[in-house]
């Protein structure tokens, strides 16, 4: 399986990098790291996030006390990465 972030979920992730770095930079490195590698994963297994609804997944990704999630879908050999957010934030921006 390919794994492709859309332009959305790109924004996100440098979003969440900026956040991190500006009270830590070292974390943040190893955050997007986490995210990155999580990545992979679903290329191997995409099937293992559970149903957010009809159209798409979500998967926890963890990451210190918390973690993040993503927000995805298959199409046939992709996975599209339609979103990235912060397990604390309410909502996917």
């Amino acid at each position: 399986m390919q794994v492709i972030l859309t332009g959305k979920a790109v924004d996100d992730l440098n979003r969440l990098y900026r956040f991190l770095a500006a009270k830590n930079p070292a974390a943040a490195a190893k955050a997007v790291g986490a995210i990155k590698s999580a990545l992979n994963e679903l290329a191997v297994f995409p099937a293992q996030g559970r149903y957010f609804d009809d159209v798409y997944r979500e998967w926890p990704i963890p990451f210190g006390s918390r973690g993040y999630l993503v927000l995805y879908r298959i199409e046939a050999d992709t996975v599209f990465i339609v979103a990235l957010r912060h397990q604390l934030e309410e909502r996917y921006s």
